[in-house]
């Protein structure tokens, strides 16, 4: 039940062709360019997340409050089918929201870029952590998993011509050490904010979810 209605927020409008096809012919061509332009389609997928996050949170004091009714007409057989949606909805809560921390700190070093002469090693930590993020959400939201796809694509492969370009071997098929630093950063924030989202969290009967 909660699969699909993520998968109806994931959803996203066909765009027309003549629009897919102005998209290409005006895709950016500098590496600048094109790193600003992965910033642009970061934020995109970015703002999306947030809009889950607050679906989530709205769907969660809906159950809550069933749960809650249930109780009081003792019929615990609803009530704990409304606490399982409950303790559903705030592990993906989790998720999205630790993924949604993260692309920050994507964005914000891509930002960064235009500033340091070293592009390609500037790429590195940026399309690690996006890949990570892809997987992450690929069974949640697999329509922005996929864009996130895309976009770590793209970045690996102006990391590969910067490479060219500085004569510089990189390597991003795997997580470097700073990048742990960051997701290990955003769960601590996960952790912290999700307690502030759910006050009325039960720890010890909430499933718990490897973020890490």
């Amino acid at each position: 039940m909660l699969e699909d209605i993520l998968r109806e927020w994931d959803g996203e409008e066909k765009k027309p062709i003549l629009t897919r096809l102005k998209e290409k012919v005006l895709k950016p061509r500098s590496l600048r360019e094109r790193v600003i332009f992965c910033i642009y389609r970061l934020k995109v997928q970015k703002d999306k997340l947030e809009i889950v996050i607050l679906k989530l949170k709205r769907r969660d004091k809906e159950f809550l409050g069933k749960c809650v009714e249930a109780k009081m007409a003792k019929d615990e057989g609803r009530a704990s089918i409304y606490a399982n949606e409950c303790h559903q909805i705030r592990k993906i809560f989790k998720v999205v929201f630790y993924c949604k921390v993260t692309l920050e700190q994507v964005v914000l070093r891509l930002e960064t870029v235009e500033i340091l002469s070293d592009l390609a090693a500037s790429i590195v930590i940026p399309v690690n952590l996006v890949k990570e993020i892809k997987n992450r959400l690929s069974f949640f939201l697999p329509s922005i998993s996929y864009q996130l796809g895309e976009i770590a694509s793209e970045l690996e492969d102006m990391v590969l011509v910067a490479g060219r370009v500085e004569s510089k071997p990189f390597e991003v098929s795997s997580l470097t050490e700073e990048a742990k630093v960051i997701l290990e950063e955003a769960r601590v924030v996960v952790e912290a904010r999700t307690k502030e989202a759910f006050p009325d969290l039960d720890e010890q009967s909430t499933p718990e979810l490897e973020l890490g």
